[in-house]
């Protein structure tokens, strides 16, 4: 009876291994089926993008022709051709320069001559007044490139007199340069000058600067050792002043 019972479980074992062993080669060959077919498709269509992008070409034969090999594979041909092309062009070209170039110390470069009509233009931002005037051209600008010219201009900038700094000069510029015409513009805006007066410490003592910082308006006996040490450190670095009333406060303040 035991044996029977035995035989029927390895009976049903061995029938569910063989079902299950045919649906895996089954399901495993429709898989495999299914991958080739779409690896053809792939192929076609690499094929066909190669052909499109004109990396592949087929011909009525049927043979296929990789256009990049080829390119690879010609390609120090090629550059002797090119090389032998880019010689022949050279030379012409040299021919023709031989007949029309020009050599460049020749050209002469556009400078101020003192018979060179000098414009200056000045302009009141604060007014909307303009002014004009012909002048003689001024010895230092004799000479001058444009280039030069510019260089000079942005160097006044940033060096401005005291008088062009109390007026509110803003800008320099050139407006138009030629060996005939030269034309300069200063523009000025008395409203952008805050502060007037500069203080700083000297030698122990207090020294009052206009704006520009150069200009001496006042060396005081005001001393500052009995100040505190910040604000000894303030006037080693410079304080600005707005205007007189400000400028005589803070002096009377320091000498208290």
């Amino acid at each position: 009876m035991k044996i029977k019972k035995a035989f029927v479980y390895f009976i049903s074992f061995f029938s569910l291994a063989v079902m299950f062993s045919v649906c895996y080669f089954l399901s495993y060959r429709n898989a495999l089926k299914k991958f080739n077919e779409n690896a053809v498709e792939r192929n076609k269509d690499l094929i066909l993008s190669l052909e499109q992008n004109g990396f592949l070409q087929i011909d009525k034969e049927g043979t296929s022709t990789n256009i990049a090999q080829n390119v690879s594979n010609g390609q120090t041909g090629n550059s002797t051709a090119n090389m032998n092309n880019s010689d022949a062009v050279n030379n012409a070209n040299n021919l023709d320069s031989e007949d029309n170039s020009v050599p460049v110390d020749t050209v002469d470069e556009a400078i101020i001559l003192p018979s060179t009509q000098y414009i200056l233009q000045t302009y009141d931002l604060t007014t909307g007044n303009m002014a004009e005037e012909e002048l003689k051209v001024p010895s230092y600008l004799v000479g001058l490139t444009r280039i030069q010219v510019i260089e000079y201009l942005h160097n006044y900038m940033n060096d401005l007199t005291f008088d062009e700094f109390k007026n509110g000069l803003t800008s320099f510029e050139l407006l138009t340069f030629s060996e005939k015409k030269v034309t300069l513009r200063k523009t000025y805006n008395k409203d952008l000058v805050e502060n007037q007066f500069f203080l700083k410490s000297q030698n122990g003592k207090i020294v009052v600067y206009y704006g520009d910082q150069k200009t001496v308006y006042e060396y005081t006996e005001v001393t500052v050792e009995h100040l505190t040490q910040y604000e000894q450190l303030k006037l080693e670095e410079g304080i600005f002043v707005k205007d007189e009333e400000e400028l005589y406060s803070i002096l009377e303040n320091y000498s208290s």
